[in-house]
């Protein structure tokens, strides 16, 4: 008996043994695939990163050729409000000599008060003249207030010339 208790005993302790490393070689395999899970994971992140960076690379191309566009599109509306303004000075120009006329037929009258009136007319044409030369410099600003004020100031000054007569 004792025999087979001894027996017993060491079965016992080498079946415990054998199970030990069983339990080390699962625990090894189990790392073992939790790391190539780990790599599979990071391998597919790493892929979606890709992706994802491609498609910004599209979306900041795309975003370029917008741009370019605006820009071709701003520089043709500059065109255009460049040529706008030279056909408004164009027409300003040609009221302003008409003015230039009657402000001479009103000084050829030959009297003082006439010339002084003459005189500070003038002075208001050359004004305006000034401010339609710096057209360039405020066009681009604020053209739709320079037009109406510059109409404004030609109006008046057309009234107040036609006044005299």
């Amino acid at each position: 008996m004792r025999k087979i208790f001894a027996y017993s005993l060491l079965s016992a302790a080498l079946a415990m043994g054998g199970a030990c490393k069983k339990s080390a070689e699962e625990k090894a395999e189990d790392r073992m695939e939790k790391a190539q899970e780990n790599v599979k994971d990071q391998a597919e992140d790493i892929r979606d990163e890709a992706k994802d960076v491609k498609n910004e690379a599209k979306d900041v191309a795309k975003e370029q050729q917008d741009v370019a566009k605006q820009q071709g599109e701003m520089n043709q509306a500059k065109q255009e409000l460049s040529a706008a303004a030279a056909d408004y000075r164009r027409v300003v120009n040609e009221r302003l000599t008409r003015i230039d006329a009657r402000i001479n037929q009103l000084e050829a009258r030959g009297d003082a008060k006439s010339r002084e009136t003459a005189a500070k007319l003038r002075t208001r044409r050359s004004e305006l003249a000034t401010k339609l030369d710096n057209l360039g410099d405020r066009a681009n600003a604020n053209w739709e207030e320079f037009k109406k004020d510059t109409d404004t100031k030609v109006d008046q000054l057309q009234k107040d010339v036609d006044e005299e007569f």
